[in-house]
């Protein structure tokens, strides 16, 4: 024991000789003894609440072990001061504070900067400004010699953790931070699974060992990891501009909606935030100016337009990344009260121009031999259309059903944007409602009378382009509530045209 406390106080001697030492950059020549970490401060009553936090948080058994550290160490009067404040995540913080290798403050260069990995796996930004060093913007006062495990640094404030981008998520949007967790999926770990032989297909069958991975961060970002020099920036609303543009979206329904929260968490998860997130997340570091540019393209590599107005002064720095938000946000109608059913979505390859409806993605009632064809029509939308075409003088039963996906509840335009080159006789059904076409108020049509206009139901007459695509359209008044609805074509017999077949370009909803 005798021994011990004679280390103990050489340790102490030391640690305040060394100050001359820490007055000439911090330091080059680092003194040693041979005394623990733990035993220094424990006798230190400069670090009596540091200590006790740690031994209350169970975190003293990480500074015990003879493993070498890297402390950084707020003296009494730092607690006191943030005890006043926020203390939320507590443990996180003190363990914020304990780096678990051996670091020195002279690796990091003059007027550079270095990141370190701290004991819970988050990084703490190390700064050397005209020779005064900080840890986060906090300002390193005094160093201690190098003990038998590692060595502390004394600094001025208590170090709070800098969040990454998934913890921002969370305290400033909840429900995007809830849509990304809700793409974890369970992968099977191939490395770590035991193949143990084929099945009759001659596929490996394994012992398996299964992982958590999330779908969306394997492809765009991992934003709940931390690097040291790979980063990402978010350009999204905070969570008062989110629910403030859901208000809004809410009195344009009108109806049984009257705010935020009246909108589905489904729409939201489906529609709007994969779509704020697929114009918001970029690759890097991104400055205010750098929105300005002609090209912008997202950390997919896709060119967008971007016609967001950026909020230059809201920016906050993340560990793995910068956070922007929208100088005003709110939602577009188009991504709420516009629906478009592009058939090519449906349609699959199945050979050299061979294709099939996807399973499970269409009805089809009647004669089911009767095949789509995927075809390249440039002006068209997506430049794509899709054709079944029958045998001529078809008269037998073929009846085609699609689903639109997330319908509000309101009076709609059915718009089917199809061709008078490949005829027929169809009639169109909503929720298996009939739905009138045109001004007429037609039960049926022969889409061969495109060749001479259609008479839309908005009182204007609608003329073919040189292809031979034109709208066709009717009133939908039968829905009432948000979901999916069923669009369903059925052929009535042959047309008047030489082809005999149906064809769709798209179908569209669009609000009266």
């Amino acid at each position: 024991m005798k021994k011990s406390a004679y280390l103990l106080l050489i340790a102490l001697i030391v640690f305040t000789a060394c100050k001359e030492e820490w007055e000439d950059h911090y330091g080059r020549i680092e003194n040693s003894v041979n005394v623990k970490l733990w035993d220094t401060l424990k006798a230190s009553d400069q670090y009596s609440e540091f200590v006790r936090y740690m031994e209350s948080l169970r975190l003293d058994t990480v500074i015990r072990s003879s493993n070498a550290k890297t402390l950084f160490v707020p003296g009494n009067e730092a607690f006191m001061e943030y005890m006043l404040g926020d203390t939320t995540g507590f443990r996180e913080t003190m363990a914020y504070h304990i780096v678990p290798t051996f670091f020195l403050l002279q690796n990091v260069e003059n007027n550079g900067s270095r990141k370190i990995k701290t004991y819970f796996e988050k990084y703490a930004l190390i700064q050397d400004i005209d020779n005064t060093y900080f840890i986060d913007g906090i300002k390193i006062t005094q160093s201690s010699p190098l003990f038998s495990d590692g060595k502390f640094y004394e600094i001025e404030e208590v170090a709070k953790p800098t969040p990454n981008l998934y913890e921002y998520l969370r305290w400033n949007n909840p429900p995007i931070y809830q849509f990304i967790n809700l793409q974890d999926t369970v992968i099977l770990d191939v490395e770590e699974s035991k193949p143990l032989g084929f099945n009759a297909q001659g596929e490996t069958i394994y012992d398996s060992v299964t992982t958590v991975s999330n779908l969306w961060e394997e492809k765009y970002f991992p934003i709940s990891r931390e690097f040291r020099d790979i980063y990402a920036t978010l350009v999204i609303p905070d969570q008062p501009g989110y629910e403030a543009a859901l208000d809004e979206m809410a009195g344009v329904l009108g109806g049984k909606y009257s705010s935020y929260q009246d909108i589905p968490s489904e729409w939201q998860d489906e529609i709007l935030i994969p779509e704020l997130l697929y114009r918001g997340t970029f690759g890097g570091i991104w400055n205010p100016s750098d929105f300005d540019k002609e090209i912008i393209v997202n950390i997919l590599s896709d060119t967008i337009d971007f016609n967001i107005d950026v909020d230059p002064d809201s920016r906050h720095i993340c560990t793995n990344g910068w956070v922007y938000n929208y100088a005003s946000f709110s939602i577009g109608d188009t991504l709420y009260l516009r629906n478009i059913l592009e058939p090519e979505d449906f349609v699959e390859s199945i050979g050299l121009s061979k294709f099939s409806w996807i399973d499970g993605s269409v009805t089809i009632e009647g004669n089911v031999n009767y095949q789509p064809v995927k075809q390249l029509v440039a002006g068209e939308s997506n430049d794509t259309i899709v054709t079944v075409k029958f045998n001529k003088g078809f008269s037998g039963d073929y009846a085609l059903s699609l689903t639109m996906k997330h319908v509000f509840p309101r009076r709609y335009r059915i718009v089917w944007r199809t061709q008078y080159r490949t005829s027929g006789i169809f009639s169109l059904y909503v929720n298996g409602v009939k739905i009138l076409l045109g001004s007429e108020r037609l039960e049926e049509y022969d889409t061969f009378g495109l060749l001479d206009g259609f008479n839309s139901v908005t009182g204007q007459k609608v003329n073919p382009d040189r292809k031979g695509f034109c709208d066709v359209d009717g009133w939908v008044e039968n829905l009432v509530d948000y979901g999916n609805v069923s669009i369903r074509i059925e052929y009535q017999g042959p047309g008047m045209g030489f082809e005999n077949g149906l064809s769709i370009d798209y179908i569209g909803f669009y609000p009266e």
